[in-house]
C-alpha cells in the first residue's frame, strides 16, 4: 500500500479512538491512528445513522424555556416521526430541522455545502415511508470528499435507512 503524506492522513473521530477494537494490545499500529478517506466516509455515514435514528430530548418536552438545551447533545436526535402519515409532516421544516441537527452533531461535514431535500412526490413513494437526500462535501485532506447520501423513513417504525447514492 502507497505511504500517506501527512496532509493525506486522517485521524479517526473521537469516539472511533476512544473504542478499543483489540484491549489486550497496549500499542496501536500506524493503521489505527490514521485511517482512509473511504474509512472516513464509512464512518460519516454511520454516525449519521446513529444520529437521524435518535430521537431528540425536544420530541417528549418543550425547550424554549432552555435555548441551550435545544443545541446541546441533550437534543441529540431528529424528532420522532414513527406513527406519522406522510400527509401530517411539514416537508419544510422536517428539511430544516434534518439539516440543523446535522450541523450541531456532524462536524465533519461542511455547513456552507449542506443539502437536505425531502421528496414529499406521492407519486414516489408509498404512505408508510419518505424518502430524502443529504448532499455535502466532507472535510478531508487534501480536497474535501462529495457526499451524496439516500435516505428513506419507515413512517410505522421510524427506522431511517441511510445507503450512500450517486447524485
Amino acid at each position: 500500500m502507497a505511504e500517506l503524506t501527512t496532509t493525506e492522513r486522517l485521524q479517526p473521530s473521537l469516539l472511533d479512538r476512544l473504542t478499543d477494537a483489540a484491549p489486550s494490545q497496549r500499542e496501536e499500529s500506524r493503521e489505527q491512528r490514521v485511517i482512509s478517506a473511504t474509512r472516513l466516509r464509512e464512518c460519516v455515514i454511520r454516525d449519521l445513522s446513529w444520529l437521524l435514528n435518535a430521537v431528540n430530548l425536544e420530541t417528549s418536552r418543550p425547550l424554549e424555556a432552555h435555548p441551550q438545551v435545544r443545541s446541546s447533545v441533550l437534543n441529540y436526535g431528529i424528532p420522532d416521526l414513527a406513527g406519522v402519515a406522510v400527509t401530517g409532516i411539514d416537508a419544510a421544516a422536517l428539511q430544516q430541522r434534518i439539516r440543523q441537527a446535522i450541523v450541531a452533531f456532524e462536524p465533519r461535514l461542511i455547513p456552507e455545502t449542506l443539502r437536505v431535500s425531502v421528496h414529499a412526490d406521492a407519486a414516489r413513494m408509498d404512505r408508510r415511508s419518505l424518502l430524502f437526500t443529504i448532499e455535502s462535501e466532507m472535510w478531508a485532506q487534501p480536497l474535501p470528499l462529495n457526499l451524496y447520501l439516500k435516505t428513506a423513513l419507515d413512517l410505522e417504525t421510524g427506522r431511517l435507512d441511510v445507503v450512500e447514492g450517486h447524485g
